[in-house]
């Protein structure tokens, strides 16, 4: 089989040239880019479209009850704590405009007046029981039960009320050490550190995770784009003219060189800008929110070898399945039996992702005998190591077997595929089977 490289490469040059230069192609791809740059932005637009530039005010008479601890600065505390902003208190604020300011008041019947005209939330009265000597509360507001003030409050007064019994009971020191969080470290059996923490744990399953999708996204949808270039050019008859000038596989490699190249090109322009925000989340926090900029470094889970790995199994994993649905395609005469002969291909790429997904959510092991066999078909082992490795399941032997096996099933494929491709091209007028299939394979 004579391969004419400068062939090859004009119609790679030709299918990456006139798909990029559509209209659709570029919309999609800055569509596309900024819905992915919001998407790793979204945590700070979230806290942005949150955050109010005034607090939502509360006061609190304290009478006689005498805390052991100061109510106000308590409660301001405890509020914004759960709602995730700076804590408040009658003399000052933490870093930026915290969502709860807490005042105290001796004036009972002015602090009602002003939660009736809206300009407080609520007003919290503090009472004790002379024979348990707990603290009693009553909550005077007009928000209803589902607002965020009425359900954080009930917490708040619960942790006042025993931060007051705290108080009297131990001793100043000992209350101090009370929120620490005491030393804790994890070690391998040989005794080296360990980081097998949940929070480390769940980074790099979920970075895994999601690398896994977005290969399985690129697989279906940019092998789609090499079959979808095909069959237009089937049904069209421009492929009949391009045979006069080209051999059917030089024109399989091309179109699957030049798609690919194009879809690499929109999936580095997406990826990018993700990538930037992600990278860059803390510092564009720090502008928007205001307050310390974070340091710069990839995602929790998202290595150097991790990465690499990716590109890796991106290319291969999309040159198997291209060659295939173009082969697949050249099998039928009109674009709309497309679907129903890559239908099959679709579905199996689909149940090594599902697999990943089970194995992502706990419902099968990522460890298990099942995922394991299915690491090592080509078919699905691009999604699975990938997945496998984010969760620190694959050992290292492992990961570079099921790489060198799909590495050679991708000639494997390209062969299937150019005697398909071959037979497939002069073929018109007769719809897809098995039949017609095998005899593509036989080529006869």
């Amino acid at each position: 089989m004579q391969l004419e490289l400068a062939n090859v490469a004009t119609i790679a040059r030709r299918e990456y040239v006139t798909r990029g230069r559509t209209r659709a192609f570029r919309l999609a791809t800055v569509l596309l880019a900024v819905a992915a740059l919001g998407a790793s932005l979204a945590p700070v637009l979230i806290e942005w479209a949150s955050q109010s530039s005034e607090s939502t005010k509360v006061e609190i008479e304290v009478g006689d009850t005498k805390p052991a601890v100061d109510p106000a600065s308590t409660i301001a505390a405890i509020l914004n704590a759960d709602a995730g902003s700076p804590s408040a208190t009658s003399g000052g604020s933490g870093t930026g405009t915290p969502a709860y300011s807490v005042t105290a008041t001796s004036d009972e019947a002015g602090a009602r007046a002003r939660v009736d005209s809206g300009e407080t939330a609520g007003l919290l009265i503090l009472s004790r029981d002379p024979q348990t000597g707990l603290l009693g509360f009553t909550f005077v507001t007009k928000a209803k039960a589902v607002d965020r003030v009425s359900q954080f409050m009930v917490g708040a007064a619960t942790d006042l009320a025993q931060a007051d019994l705290l108080a009297k009971s131990v001793p100043p020191q000992t209350l101090a050490l009370l929120g620490r969080t005491p030393a804790y470290a994890t070690q391998l059996p040989n005794g080296q550190p360990s980081s097998t923490s949940a929070e480390s744990f769940v980074n790099q399953f979920a970075a895994g995770f999601v690398l896994s999708i977005m290969l399985f996204i690129a697989i279906i949808v940019y092998g789609q784009w090499v079959a979808l270039s095909v069959a237009e050019e089937k049904s069209s008859r421009v492929m009949e003219i391009i045979l006069g000038a080209a051999s059917p596989f030089e024109l399989l490699a091309g179109k699957v060189i030049g798609v690919g190249g194009l879809a690499l090109t929109q999936y580095v322009l997406i990826f990018i800008p993700a990538m930037l925000g992600i990278v860059f989340q803390g510092q564009i926090a720090s502008l928007v929110l205001g307050g310390p900029p974070g340091s710069i470094s990839l995602p929790a889970g998202l290595s150097p070898g991790m990465l690499v790995i990716f590109g890796i199994v991106f290319v291969l994993g999309f040159a198997l399945y291209a060659v295939l649905y173009a082969g697949a395609a050249s099998l039928i005469s009109r674009s709309e039996d497309l679907q129903n002969i890559v239908a099959p291909m679709s579905l199996l790429a689909s149940a090594g992702y599902l697999v990943a997904v089970y194995s992502t959510t706990g419902l099968i092991s990522a460890g298990s005998r099942l995922v394991t066999i299915m690491t090592f078909i080509p078919f699905w082992s691009p999604v699975l190591v990938i997945t496998r490795l984010g969760a620190g399941e694959i050992p290292p032997l492992e990961a570079v077997l099921a790489l060198a096996i799909l590495a050679v099933s991708v000639p494997i494929a390209l062969r299937i595929a150019a005697r398909l491709y071959s037979a497939g091209v002069l073929l018109y007028g007769q719809r897809p089977s098995i039949r017609l299939l095998a005899r593509a394979l036989r080529g006869t």
